[in-house]
């Protein structure tokens, strides 16, 4: 049942039209962004684990729906992995986005973010939760977005014994109406603990981003190349 799922999701994500650029994450962290209102989107992202042994395969995939114009209701499936290394959850949440001072500073796109998302193991009899904030703003004429912000998350996870409370840093450049330059970074030894570099081609109407995964933990790390696809119904 759980694989089921888990291709389902896949399936949809790698079909469904989409309009370019279309997302609710920059890779890793959640952006300024919503999905439109009265819409679905669909993404999944791969980790391939090709520098470790043995090879292994990561991943997550979620749905989110646009509930209004600055608010964004999502399901999630994460952990999905061969051979398992982490544990299989269900999400369900939202995200808040609200701009701010319009006015009197329109051109700085200046966004307030946050979210919050219940946990469910499909390994264990858990429950657990993930909440974060951050701020962000787009240079003027560069068209450069910086996001900052933090999160804290139970170890359903990021993982058992890890420190739930993380930094989290985006940058996303346009460089053409069909290619970005993205990246991404959480800070700490655990799940998500990772910067990520990236390309973003929105290609007719999907969004793709393929980029490589540099693990905090450089001792032990767990690298891997990504490619993502996100799809707007």
């Amino acid at each position: 049942m759980k694989l089921l799922v888990a291709s389902s999701l896949v399936a949809l994500a790698l079909l469904a039209p989409a309009r370019g650029a279309a997302q609710s994450l920059i890779v890793g962290i959640p952006n300024a962004e919503t999905t439109p209102r009265g819409r679905f989107a669909l993404t999944h992202e791969s980790q391939a684990l090709l520098f470790k042994q043995p090879v292994a395969w990561n991943s997550f995939s979620f749905l989110t729906y646009g509930v209004t114009e600055h608010v964004e209701a999502s399901l999630a499936l994460t952990g999905l992995s061969a051979p398992r290394s982490g544990e299989l959850s269900l999400g369900a949440g939202f995200k808040w986005v609200e701009p701010l001072f319009e006015t009197s500073a329109h051109a700085w796109e200046l966004r307030l973010t946050m979210g919050a998302s219940a946990l469910f193991s499909l390994d264990r009899p858990a429950v657990g939760g993930w909440g974060y904030a951050h701020g962000s703003f787009r240079i003027p004429r560069a068209h450069t977005r910086i996001t900052a912000g933090v999160s804290y998350g139970s170890d359903v996870l990021f993982g058992a014994g890890h420190t739930p409370v993380a930094a989290m840093v985006g940058v996303e450049q346009p460089i053409t109406d069909w290619f970005w330059l993205v990246a991404d970074w959480y800070s700490g030894y655990h799940a998500l603990g990772a910067f990520i570099p990236a390309a973003q081609f929105n290609v007719g109407r999907f969004a793709i981003i393929a980029g490589y995964k540099l693990d905090n933990d450089r001792a032990r790390p767990s690298d891997a190349v990504i490619l993502e696809v996100m799809a707007l119904l």
